[in-house]
């Protein structure tokens, strides 16, 4: 009968992949500047930064409140923005600055007041993004949102 380490290092041996396998599921965190490097006229980005698809991520930014209850006390989508009052004025930020939030469970309206960090999986693409708060705003990221916390 095989021990446990001799059975690991098999599996290693037989499945090189495996030994990344805890890596593929670790946050990273990622920045409002590798964001920008797309390129929204062409599409092109950095390996990079098309790595991070479908990866878990955060970032740092503010939310735009978008889509939420009756009164608004719990928000189920917002963008997040760099800086603060973004996508507030016209014409709105481009749309390698924006990313829409889809908030797996509502998050408390007074979570999004200040800076915060955002939780979730990365997916780039084009949407077009419309709300009772916004008008409508152009995103190459959407993020489906695991959890929200203040910035410190």
């Amino acid at each position: 009968m095989m021990s446990l380490r001799t059975l690991v290092i098999l599996f290693l041996f037989l499945f090189p992949a495996a030994e990344s396998f805890g890596s593929i599921f670790e946050t990273q965190e990622i920045t409002w500047r590798q964001l920008r490097q797309l390129n929204v006229k062409t599409g092109e980005m950095p390996i990079e930064l098309k790595k991070l698809m479908g990866k878990p991520v955060k970032i740092p930014g503010y939310a735009v409140p978008i889509e939420g209850d009756g009164g608004f006390d719990y928000i189920s989508e917002f963008l997040l923005v760099p800086v603060f009052g973004m996508c507030i004025h016209v014409p709105p930020p481009p749309p390698n600055q924006v990313i829409f939030v889809e908030m797996k469970e509502p998050v408390p309206f007074e979570e999004l007041l200040d800076a915060i960090w955002l939780y979730g999986v990365l997916e780039i693409g084009e949407f077009m993004v419309g709300g009772e708060m916004i008008y409508e705003t152009e995103s190459n990221y959407l993020i489906k949102g695991d959890k929200v916390v203040f910035y410190e």
